[in-house]
């Protein structure tokens, strides 16, 4: 399977699709696949925007357990913020739009959807951010992931400073952002910043295969392990909220159902 399997028979539009993110069902997953190459996939205010609608509406889709996020065209996920556009601001509204992205990327991470980036090519500042949102994240071999921004005389400003460091520790988040430097599939996997790496052209492929499986789980069991993650940032919070869980999960029926078989 690649890129252009996506769409199929039993693909379905999702509720109010934009143009420049498009939405596909398969089963219990949702693809969603940022829809502007001729710019390398850029971010501007039109693709916040969606974000948060088809999230909204996916989360209102009793059907979907998993999201797999993706760029279209062969050249990148995602080059980053659109200068462009950002060119375009004036300073308020430049800061404005940089808490818009803020705000949409934390809507992919605090969503009870597991998501899954599928990363190729470029992985850009904004770009990178947007990936380290999601809770997976499968690359290629074409990928070439950096933070160019302090190299630009900026600061990665929608999360990756803060997120980063969760996945590959402080120093090597800080080096990364001084730096600017491109990182490979290989280093990439070494320290922590993707979950796997496929062949080129199979990013994709291979995280609708670990969709599917993943998708398998309980619904409940599924929400819940996303709130529970959450709830390290508040520590104080976990025992409580692990003890609703898990009577939430156990009255399920689904669960009963499982646990039937080891019974003496």
């Amino acid at each position: 399977m690649n890129d252009s399997d996506v769409s199929s028979d039993r693909s379905q539009a999702c509720p109010e699709e934009a143009p420049v993110l498009k939405c596909e069902h398969r089963d219990h997953v949702a693809v969603l696949k940022l829809a502007r190459p001729q710019v390398l996939n850029a971010i501007d205010h039109k693709v916040c925007d969606a974000i948060f609608r088809q999230l909204d509406a996916l989360e209102s889709h009793s059907d979907v357990r998993i999201i797999v996020l993706t760029g279209e065209g062969p050249k990148a996920f995602s080059a980053g913020a659109d200068l462009r556009h950002m060119r375009s601001l004036g300073e308020r509204a430049l800061r404005r739009f940089i808490e818009l992205t803020w705000r949409a990327f934390d809507r992919i991470q605090q969503s009870p959807l597991v998501s899954i980036a599928a990363l190729h090519g470029h992985v850009l500042g904004g770009g990178l951010e947007l990936a380290l949102a999601c809770d997976l994240r499968v690359a290629d071999t074409s990928v070439s992931i950096a933070l160019p921004e302090m190299s630009l005389g900026s600061v990665p400003g929608s999360g990756a400073m803060q997120r980063l460091p969760r996945l590959i520790g402080e120093p090597r988040t800080l080096e990364l952002a001084l730096s600017g430097r491109r990182v490979g599939p290989d280093e990439a996997l070494r320290i922590g910043l993707v979950n796997s790496v496929a062949e080129q052209g199979e990013a994709l492929t291979e995280a609708l295969r670990l969709a599917q499986i993943y998708s398998e789980r309980p619904a409940e069991a599924i929400r819940y392990a996303k709130l529970a993650m959450r709830a390290q940032l508040n520590p104080a919070l976990a025992p409580e909220l692990h003890g609703l869980i898990s009577a939430c999960c156990h009255n399920e029926k689904s669960y009963k159902e499982r646990t039937d078989r080891f019974r003496a």
